[in-house]
């Protein structure tokens, strides 16, 4: 499609499924050197190719590299991986979960089990990228992934919307701290994205019906369109893009 990622290597955790896999496919799409594909499993979810073998199949050269990101050890060892690739250029802190118990009454298990996702594996995955760049002497991109949902609440998602919040200001704080090594860091906050996870999740279908109604495009995000966001963030065409929450929600936090 473009060239926008060439010669780069890119890694994306939370890539076997859903927002993620579409971000490690759009990178490869986009001319990346190498992506490296990071979860907990390498099947996806819904069943299907594995993000791996779709990334293959573009003649792009790629890795699985299983990592529960909430272990800095995991985290470590994947960013590790992409050293025989001429070490990482891209990191994609895309991993997170949802509990079914959110709310008000949120388990003390599920709320930290969610922050140790969320919110510790997003900043263990951006140290780590960040390390590696500075003793390779890059100047990287480093994309947290939060949510629309970390710039409004809802009742529904007490926990997963304070661990959102937290990687929006985790990136502008970053942003501030690898800064002067050149090194960019920047949150994409997606909106109602059409995935297995939305269709399925109990409560959010129903939500996100009423949400693509007020949505000012009338319909749902695709994850490509998530993939492409990333893959701006990534590239030298926002080299002086740092520090932001680049919402990608069909305008709808406009006018909610």
């Amino acid at each position: 499609m473009s060239n926008l990622l060439k010669d780069k290597v890119v890694i994306v955790t939370g890539a076997a499924s859903g927002i993620g896999r579409a971000i490690a496919i759009s990178a490869a799409q986009h001319g990346a050197k190498a992506v490296l594909v990071s979860d907990i499993a390498e099947l996806p979810r819904e069943g299907g190719t594995p993000t791996t073998h779709e990334i293959e199949a573009l003649g792009v050269a790629t890795r699985f590299v299983r990592a529960d990101v909430s272990r800095k050890a995991d985290v470590d060892a994947l960013i590790d991986a992409a050293a025989p690739f001429g070490g990482v250029d891209v990191m994609v802190a895309n991993a997170g979960i949802t509990a079914r118990d959110d709310g008000a009454d949120v388990s003390e298990e599920s709320y930290r089990r969610l922050m140790a996702v969320n919110l510790d594996g997003t900043l263990f995955s951006a140290q780590a990228a960040a390390r590696q760049m500075k003793a390779n002497g890059k100047e990287g991109s480093i994309v947290l992934m939060a949510s629309m949902g970390g710039i409004v609440g809802a009742g529904m998602t007490v926990a997963y919307s304070t661990s959102k919040g937290g990687v929006v200001l985790m990136a502008k704080a970053l942003a501030d701290a690898l800064g002067p090594d050149g090194i960019r860091v920047n949150a994409v906050a997606p909106g109602t994205i059409d995935t297995h996870l939305l269709r399925t999740a109990a409560g959010i279908a129903d939500a996100a019906e009423g949400f693509r109604q007020r949505t000012p495009l009338r319909r749902l995000g695709k994850p490509s369109e998530i993939g492409d966001a990333v893959v701006w963030l990534g590239s030298d065409m926002s080299s002086y893009v740092t520090g932001i929450a680049l919402l990608v929600d069909g305008g709808l936090l406009a006018v909610i």
